[in-house]
């Protein structure tokens, strides 16, 4: 019944080689169109800089160059935020970490006066001299109050200590100084009020 029924194939048989017939033409005829498309010379990757210009990329990258850009702004003006002048006073906030303790400073000093150009610079100082016909041109000293209140921020962002100051300056260089324990304070903030003017000054706490 089953002598015609061949289970195994010969030695010979099975070590014909086998060989495969491929045509490209007819491949890609049966693709699907996005294979049709990359071989008709689309969907080519972009490459080098290209890419940042390219679909959504353009948006990251705008997005990108925006956040950079306004990162640099507010670095920049809260950098100048540790200066002011106010009431012709010239102030610099300060502050610094050492051992266990934050030391605030707040300097103060005339603010500097331009140089007025004009035909009185032309005349000499020998004239301006006291006499009997020239009064004397000493200035006379003004002092001013200063209140200065000191902000003390820690790491999260909350005020840790607030400290309050009132002192007279004369025109002299001096500074206004103070301390508090660390507990991660990060930045100090002082609103200063000379007469009926009033400024916010900050600055980060150097380590």
């Amino acid at each position: 019944m089953f002598e015609d029924a061949v289970e195994f194939e010969s030695a010979e048989e099975s070590e014909r080689p086998v060989k495969f017939y491929y045509n490209r033409e007819e491949r890609v005829a049966k693709a699907s169109e996005q294979v049709k498309e990359y071989y008709r010379g689309g969907m080519r990757p972009v490459k080098g800089i290209k890419v940042l210009f390219t679909g959504n990329n353009k948006f990251i990258l705008f997005a990108l160059i925006f956040f950079v850009g306004a990162s640099w702004i507010y670095s920049g003006l809260n950098g100048t935020r540790k200066y002011a002048s106010l009431a012709g006073i010239e102030m610099e906030l300060s502050a610094f970490a050492y051992e266990e303790e934050i030391y605030a400073s707040l300097s103060m000093k005339n603010e500097k006066t331009s140089k007025k150009r004009g035909f009185s610079n032309l005349i000499p100082k020998k004239l301006f001299q006291k006499s009997d016909n020239f009064e004397n041109s000493k200035t006379e000293k003004i002092e001013k109050l200063v209140e200065a209140e000191f902000f003390f921020i820690e790491v999260n962002n909350q005020l840790q200590e607030k400290k309050s100051f009132v002192q007279i300056f004369d025109g002299t260089e001096n500074s206004i100084r103070t301390k508090t324990a660390d507990y991660d304070i990060i930045r100090v903030d002082v609103i200063v009020n000379v007469g009926d003017e009033e400024k916010e000054l900050s600055c980060e706490v150097k380590r």
